[in-house]
C-alpha cells in the first residue's frame, strides 16, 4: 500500500481577533513549509531574540487554562491548543505560523474557524511520507482520579469523560473515531467554557481578559448565560477532547491508537504528550528540558 504523504497549506491563511487571556489584538498567519519541517511558531514581536518556537511538548511552559510554549530565548506564544487541533483535524504536517501578539486569537472559542480557513485555502501533498506514532504498548499518566491512557488500536479513537457536578455541565462522556469526518466536525465546533463564579478570580490572575459570550460558553449554576443554545448536547466534553487533541499534536505527528481520558486538562495533556515524546525518542534529555523551562 502506498504511504500517506505529508501535507502543508496551499496558500497563507490569516486569522485575527482578540486573545482570550491577554485581551490584546492578536493575529496569526499560517504559511506553507517544506517537507519534514514540522510546525513552528514565529513570534514577530520578539525583537532582538530568537523568534522561532517548535511546536513540541518540550517547549511547554504554562498550562493554566491554556497551553503556552517558549523557546527559552525570549519568545513565547500562548493559547496554541485550538490552532494545533485544527492543524491535526485538517492533516497539516508542516507549517510556519507567524504570530503578532502574545497569543493566538480565540475567534469563536472553537477550532471551527481555523479549520474552515485552512480548508478553504487548501492543502498540498508533499514528497515525504507522513510519520505516524503507532502505539505498541499501553502508556498512561495519572493524577488522582484524573488519567490519560493510550492502547494499541488500528485507527485513532478518543474516549473522554468529565465531571462538574456543581453546575449545568454535570457528568459527560463520549467516544469519537477521528478517522470519521462527522466526529471531526463535532470536535472542531465545540467551544471553550467556564463557570461564572470563576471569572473574577481568573481575571485577577491576568487570565480571560478577552473572554466574552461571543467566544466562550459561560454557565452559572444550572443556567447557560449565552443567548444561543449549545452547538451540541455534549459540547462541554467535546471541547475537552479538542483541547487534548491540540495538546497532543505538539508531538508533530498523528497517533495511531486508542486514548481514554478521565478529567483531562492542559497540565495532564502535556505531561502525557511529553511521555509519548520520550517513548518515541522525540524529546530532549530531561535535564536539558529543565534548563529550558528555568530560562523561559
Amino acid at each position: 500500500m502506498e504511504a500517506v504523504r505529508q501535507r502543508t497549506v496551499n496558500a497563507p491563511v490569516e486569522f485575527a481577533g482578540v486573545g482570550l487571556h491577554s485581551g490584546a489584538d492578536c493575529r496569526v498567519v499560517v504559511r506553507a513549509a517544506p517537507a519534514d519541517h514540522g510546525i513552528f511558531f514565529r513570534c514577530m514581536d520578539a525583537k532582538g531574540h530568537e523568534n522561532l518556537i517548535a511546536a513540541s511538548p518540550d517547549n511547554v511552559i504554562l498550562t493554566d487554562h491554556g497551553t503556552s510554549i517558549s523557546n527559552g530565548e525570549g519568545a513565547s506564544v500562548a493559547t496554541v491548543e485550538h490552532l494545533m487541533a485544527a492543524l491535526a483535524l485538517v492533516g497539516v504536517d508542516n507549517a510556519l505560523i507567524d504570530v503578532f501578539g502574545p497569543e493566538t486569537p480565540i475567534l469563536d472559542g472553537s477550532a471551527a474557524l481555523f479549520v474552515g480557513g485552512i480548508s478553504d485555502a487548501g492543502t498540498r501533498v508533499q514528497a515525504a511520507a507522513r510519520r505516524e506514532l503507532i502505539i505498541d504498548e499501553t502508556l498512561s499518566v495519572c493524577d488522582g482520579d484524573r488519567a490519560i491512557i493510550v492502547e494499541p488500536f488500528d485507527g485513532f479513537s478518543l474516549d473522554v469523560a468529565i465531571e462538574f457536578e456543581d453546575c449545568l455541565i454535570g457528568r459527560q462522556s463520549l467516544s469519537l473515531h477521528l478517522d470519521q469526518p462527522c466526529d471531526k466536525a463535532r470536535l472542531a465546533r465545540s467551544r471553550t467554557f467556564c463557570r461564572l463564579r470563576e471569572v473574577e478570580s481568573l481575571r485577577n490572575a491576568g487570565l480571560v481578559r478577552g473572554g466574552s459570550l461571543e467566544n466562550s460558553i459561560v454557565v452559572d449554576g444550572d443556567r447557560l448565560l449565552n443567548p444561543d443554545a449549545l452547538r451540541d448536547p455534549e459540547e462541554f466534553v467535546l471541547h475537552k477532547g479538542l483541547d487534548l487533541l491540540g495538546d497532543l499534536y505538539l508531538l508533530g505527528a498523528p497517533i495511531r491508537g486508542s486514548i481514554r481520558a478521565a478529567k483531562p486538562g492542559h497540565a495532564l495533556n502535556t505531561r502525557f504528550a511529553l511521555k509519548l515524546a520520550r517513548h518515541f525518542g522525540l524529546s530532549m534529555a530531561e535535564e536539558d528540558q529543565d534548563e529550558l523551562r528555568a530560562t523561559a
